[in-house]
């Protein structure tokens, strides 16, 4: 073939592959490696299948670390760095609540629990919350649906979580906060989701998290809320001790971080940020409405691996979190306030 004709496919070549490969919005990476990181699937998640996972479990692989899908057979070895309960609601038996404590008890474990809203009563919130509770923590899942007429994807549940956690205000800045959305200029797009609530171990209830005495004693930081127009629906009319955001409106939790103790963490979101159902682990979204269609459900979700990677692998130290903690609750004191004005 003359030398001609080969540039000629050449560029032919190159002018489809432009043409073929994604935009990007934005520049994100997983660039944390050395983690191992399980996912499961066994209890149920109506948003987690294989498919949907697929894109930021390849992600994980390709930057150096090692995924394990818990699917037919329980498994949860030590060295597991993350865990993801995704969506789970079926009961976990008391092997394994017992397996995953024994693993919780190691320390330097990072579990993110994701939940869904109450749409015909399908999700059930009590699996995760038992884990939860078996953990110690203060965060719960909330068991009503969130809806937002303003802020959403082309419909009220497919609703944004617009505020980047308090580190919007300089005077209170929090390095958490700051490096988790590092980059996001707008929120997020979550489908059907529920909001995060609290759990009062002396009174033996749930608890507003937008309420500041209600954190004041404890170690949690918003990472991210639903806009001052959100609003919560006891859609199955439950009417459970749980739903406790049903018929309220503004600011409702939608990703929540709490540090226990031996050196472990607690993320608790309202849905599966992390999975691509309905392009939540994407940087565009599925209707193209949210703030004209880009998301940064895939940045907050690298930038938590990013973030945690180095400290659950010991190369880095998360000391300062008690030294940040009385500036978040001079911040959560501070926005609340300025938002009830």
């Amino acid at each position: 073939m003359k030398r001609k004709y080969i540039f000629t496919l050449i560029l032919i070549v190159g002018m489809i592959a432009g043409m073929t490969s994604p935009t990007l919005a934005y520049e994100t990476s997983i660039t944390a490696s050395g983690l191992t990181v399980a996912f499961d699937i066994s209890h149920g998640g109506h948003h987690t299948t294989v498919d949907d996972l697929t894109p930021i479990m390849n992600n994980l692989t390709e930057a150096g670390n090692t995924v394990i899908l818990i699917n037919d057979t329980w498994q949860l070895p030590d060295e597991v760095d993350i865990l993801f309960l995704t969506q789970s609601d079926d009961m976990y038996t008391l092997c394994e609540r017992c397996d995953i404590a024994n693993w919780w008890s190691l320390g330097h474990k990072l579990v993110i629990a994701s939940g869904d809203s109450d749409f015909n009563g399908l999700f059930d919130v009590n699996p995760i919350n038992r884990i939860l509770e078996d953990f110690g923590a203060i965060l719960r899942l909330d068991g009503s649906s969130v809806e937002d007429i303003e802020n959403n994807d082309g419909s009220a549940y497919r609703v944004a979580a617009t505020e980047l956690g308090y580190s919007n205000n300089p005077e209170y800045d929090m390095p958490l906060i700051a490096n988790l959305t590092k980059g996001m200029e707008a929120g997020i797009i979550l489908h059907g989701p529920c909001g995060v609530a609290g759990f009062n171990y002396v009174t033996d209830s749930y608890m507003d998290l937008r309420v500041t005495q209600n954190v004041i004693h404890y170690k949690i930081s918003m990472i991210m809320t639903y806009s001052d127009n959100s609003t919560g629906i006891d859609s199955d009319v439950s009417e459970e001790a749980w739903d406790i955001y049903g018929g309220v409106s503004g600011y409702i939790p939608a990703i929540v971080y709490e540090f226990m103790e031996n050196d472990n963490h607690v993320i608790v979101a309202g849905e599966a940020f992390y999975t691509h159902y309905k392009n939540m682990y994407d940087q565009t979204t599925e209707r193209g409405t949210y703030n004209g269609g880009v998301h940064y459900g895939q940045m907050l979700t690298n930038n938590i691996i990013n973030w945690f990677g180095p400290i659950l692998t010991g190369e880095a130290s998360y000391e300062f979190a008690f030294a940040v903690i009385p500036l978040a609750i001079i911040g959560v004191v501070y926005v609340l306030m300025k938002k009830r004005k």
